[in-house]
C-alpha cells in the first residue's frame, strides 16, 4: 500500500504545498524533505529493533502522512493530519487495526506514544532539526543561530542503542540544545518503547546532552 500512497499525485501536491503555509507562520520546513528524511529515520529504527516489513511500512506510511494537516496550519496539524489519514486510509480499505496504529502515530507525533511505530515517528520528527530544515527562520530569529552549523543527522541502530550523531562544521556549541531541549528529551523518552537506549554523538563523539540539557532548564 506504500507504493499506492507514494505514487498518489494529489497526497504529493498538498505535502508540496504545506511549507508555503509553514513559512507565512514562520516555522521550520514540514515539506517533502522532512518527510523523506523522517521516513528514512522511522524505517532505521525499525528495521534496527527488528520488527518485520509489514509493521516498517505502516511507520513509513505514519512517516509520509504526519504532517499533511499542516497545510492549514502548524497548530493543531497532528489531529488534522490523523483525521485525514484515518479518512485517506479508509477509502484505500486498509484493515482497522493496522489504520488505528498509524493514525493514533500521527496523532500523538508532537508527544510520543508507546506503540512502535509511534515511538519510532516521535523520536524520528523530533531529531530532524538540522541546517537545511531551520536555515531560512535564522535571520528572523526565530531559532538560534548556532543551528546553521548543524549539517546533518546520521542515525544508528545496534542491539542496545539508538545512536544519533550530530554531524558538525566543527564551530557547533552544544550547549544552545537547551534552546531545543525536545530535540534529546523526546527521543530519549521514546527509546524506552523501542527497548534501546538513546545516545547522542556530536561528530562521533558521544556526549550528555540529556544533562546538559536538563541542567541548563533548571537554571532558566
Amino acid at each position: 500500500m506504500l507504493e499506492t500512497i507514494l505514487k498518489d499525485e494529489e497526497i504529493k501536491a498538498i505535502i508540496n504545498n504545506v511549507n508555503n503555509v509553514i513559512i507565512i507562520n514562520n516555522c521550520g520546513c514540514h515539506g517533502i524533505g522532512h518527510i523523506t528524511r523522517v521516513m528514512n529515520y522511522v524505517e532505521t529504527i525499525l528495521k534496527g529493533i527488528n520488527c518485520n516489513e509489514h509493521t516498517i511500512e505502516l511507520g513509513k506510511i505514519a512517516a509520509y502522512l504526519h504532517d499533511i494537516g499542516a497545510i492549514m496550519g502548524k497548530q493543531g496539524h497532528a489531529e488534522r493530519s490523523a483525521l485525514f489519514a484515518n479518512n485517506y486510509l479508509t477509502k484505500l480499505n486498509m484493515n482497522e487495526e493496522d489504520k488505528e496504529l498509524i493514525v493514533n502515530a500521527i496523532k500523538n507525533h508532537s508527544k510520543g506514544s508507546e506503540t512502535k511505530i509511534g515511538a519510532a515517528l516521535t523520536f524520528a520528527d523530533k531529531i530532524d532539526m538540522q541546517k537545511s530544515r531551520m536555515m531560512r527562520f535564522i535571520e528572523g530569529n526565530y531559532f538560534h543561530d548556532n543551528i546553521k552549523h548543524m549539517l546533518d543527522i546520521k542515525l544508528t541502530v545496534d542491539e542496545n542503542n539508538i545512536i544519533v550523531n550530530i554531524i558538525t562544521d566543527g564551530m557547533f556549541d552544544y550547549n544552545s540544545l537547551k534552546d531545543y531541549s525536545k530535540m534529546i528529551t523526546k527521543p530519549i523518552e521514546m527509546s524506552k518503547y523501542l527497548n534501546r537506549n538513546c545516545i547522542f554523538q556530536i561528530d562521533n563523539k558521544e556526549i550528555d546532552l540529556y544533562s546538559i540539557v536538563i541542567e541548563k532548564n533548571k537554571q532558566l
